[in-house]
């Protein structure tokens, strides 16, 4: 049930985000191009804690990496959207710290939809501003624990859904072909874990390079 309000909501403001972008561009002139990108960097886990429950449980910090195709439509010189997928990996360790000590370490596999508006700047030498939405989607996902694993998907929340900001230094290689690089980070709203009375909250940060391939 909480899930499916999460979800409506979320639809909702999909909706509202791409109908205001749509609007806009119905007086101005429509840029599409294309890239792709690789990342690397890492995630972890804002725990929040009950009163009573969750107190004796710590995250430690994981790896992240991956890479994907996008597409952006440019409506002005400074304003567009950005949409795309992403394939990441995703690791991170979950430790009770209690009498057992026992540490679970999570391998995810993981499809990540952006959903951004561009504010951008300058022209050669750009610099972009992209801001919004982000749902992941966990596809596979194994714990382990003293050389013992065990497909975790059922004991997860594998639908993720929050938001992003990156900061993107474009740079012009030619008319067409543009190079960039950019720190990125994601924050996600859904708790980690399911069925739990704390909450566990999934944030990542990354440096990502790609290509921007122009249409126009």
């Amino acid at each position: 049930m909480i899930f499916q309000k999460i979800l409506l909501i979320v639809t909702c403001v999909i909706v509202v985000f791409i109908s205001s972008t749509l609007a806009i561009a119905q007086n101005n002139y429509s840029n599409y191009s294309f890239g792709f990108s690789l990342s690397g960097g890492a995630d972890d886990v804002w725990h929040k804690s009950g009163k009573d429950d969750g107190k004796d449980i710590t995250w430690n910090q994981g790896i992240m990496a991956g890479g994907g195709l996008f597409f952006e439509n440019m409506f002005t010189d400074s304003f567009g959207i950005h949409a795309g997928i992403n394939y990441s990996y995703l690791e991170s360790e979950l430790v009770f710290d209690d009498s057992t000590d026992e540490k679970i370490q999570l391998k995810n596999h993981a499809v990540i939809i952006p959903l951004y508006l561009i504010t951008s700047f300058g022209n050669k030498i750009r610099f972009d501003i992209l801001y919004g939405l982000s749902y992941m989607h966990i596809f596979h996902n194994t714990m382990s624990s003293k050389n013992q694993n065990t497909d975790g998907i059922r004991f997860i929340n594998y639908n993720q859904f929050g938001a992003g900001l990156m900061l993107r230094l474009v740079f012009a290689l030619n008319r067409f072909t543009y190079f960039y690089i950019a720190p990125h980070s994601q924050f996600y709203f859904t708790n980690v874990i399911e069925d739990t009375s704390w909450r566990d909250y999934l944030y990542t940060y990354q440096l990502e390079i790609g290509m921007i391939f122009k249409t126009f």
